[in-house]
């Protein structure tokens, strides 16, 4: 009993649902089949055509339903998606935004005052550069480092670890786009 209930809740939800797609005849062949639940003979018999007839129209409305339905499905999901772009983008602005305006970065900060683990290697590279502060770093661009003697992969990804934990990016200039580039 519950079931059929179910089933005719569902049934009168997708009919009003596809009222507008409907011819008027279509929608009444629907609203007596499925929610009054008169027999093929019965519909044919008030429209003056055989069961075969109504039978057939039955399935030609069924497939425009449900092509309705799929069709509000795939709105659903790309509305979704869309939503799921707009947060990323102002995810992405407001990160942006915020690295613009971050000037209240220390350049001349120290890099050995940095509580950022370096390895033995990365201190021998800054030290044979000669940089000591955070502004003597930025004022290298990024790809020079990759032509560096012993900077190869592990020191990359070091030096981008460390940008984004002292969280100054905005001060290199491409560096979301060197940063995914590989080392030749």
């Amino acid at each position: 009993m519950l079931t059929n209930t179910l089933i005719d809740r569902t049934n009168r939800f997708y009919i009003e649902m596809s009222r507008k797609v409907l011819s008027e005849k279509e929608y009444d062949i629907l609203q007596k089949l499925l929610i009054e639940k008169k027999t093929l003979k019965e519909v044919g018999d008030n429209y003056g055509i055989n069961a075969e007839s109504v039978r057939r129209l039955h399935e030609r409305t069924f497939e425009k339903v449900k092509s309705l339905a799929e069709m509000l499905a795939d709105i659903d999901y790309y509305k979704l998606k869309l939503e799921q772009l707009k947060d990323d983008f102002e995810y992405e602005t407001g990160r942006i935004k915020r690295r613009r305006t971050n000037p209240e970065t220390d350049l001349n900060k120290l890099l050995y005052e940095s509580h950022f683990p370096f390895s033995k290697r990365m201190y021998n590279i800054i030290e044979s550069l000669g940089i000591s502060t955070i502004g003597e770093l930025a004022d290298i661009p990024l790809k020079d480092f990759q032509c560096l003697r012993g900077f190869k992969g592990k020191c990359k990804n070091e030096l981008i670890a460390f940008i984004e934990f002292e969280h100054i990016e905005h001060l290199f200039k491409g560096f979301y786009v060197w940063k995914k580039v590989p080392i030749k």
